[in-house]
């Protein structure tokens, strides 16, 4: 089931990054002209409410979106700051996501739903928990559903915080790199 879901979220990782260099070959100036706009209109600031909101909540809004706006926008100039305040933001998201998952494992109607499992599986969560976070913290699967489900299932803070700041962060600077430098291996391909 790991393995499948890995594959899973590596081909997405792979269809986005084929998009993106399609698209950053075929409409290079269009993309700068429209990242800089949004980028003009939300700020930076705007960029990490985007994302604290949405690693949050249980949202379809992947963050490799704001990496994109960074990537091709004249915030590329100082990108590590803008990735790493990014990756900081995520992760608090990710925490405030534990927090309501752990609030709402003790509601009954989800502590009824997830309660047989979780007595089932207590010692495999207990032992691959801190996993489990890795591969949502490194995935473009939703980080949200991991953070929450790491809180109803009753998952340690420290275990969600240590692997989502041990992974979470570097993982937006390697997708960055990947964003940024697309465009580049799509033309040696092209």
């Amino acid at each position: 089931m790991i393995r499948a879901n890995l594959l899973k979220a590596l081909l997405g990782l792979l269809l986005l990054l084929v998009a993106i260099a399609v698209l950053g070959i075929l409409f290079d100036d269009e993309m700068a002209a429209a990242t800089n706009w949004l980028v003009a209109r939300i700020g930076f600031a705007g960029m990490c409410l985007i994302l604290l909101v949405t690693d949050t909540l249980v949202t379809p809004f992947p963050p490799d979106i704001l990496l994109v706006l960074i990537a091709k926008s004249e915030l590329s100039a100082d990108w590590p700051r803008y990735v790493l305040i990014l990756g900081i933001v995520s992760v608090g998201g990710g925490m405030l996501g534990w927090a309501i998952g752990r609030w709402l494992g003790h509601r009954p109607a989800v502590a009824a739903l997830f309660g047989e499992f979780k007595d089932e599986h207590r010692s495999f969560i207990r032992k691959y928990g801190f996993w489990a976070v890795v591969l949502g913290s490194i995935t473009p699967l939703p980080f949200s559903v991991t953070c929450w489900s790491a809180g109803i299932m009753a998952l340690r803070w420290q275990t969600v915080l240590a692997a989502a700041l041990l992974f979470r962060i570097p993982r937006f600077f390697v997708y960055y790199l990947l964003i940024a430098y697309s465009g580049e291996i799509g033309r040696l391909f092209g």
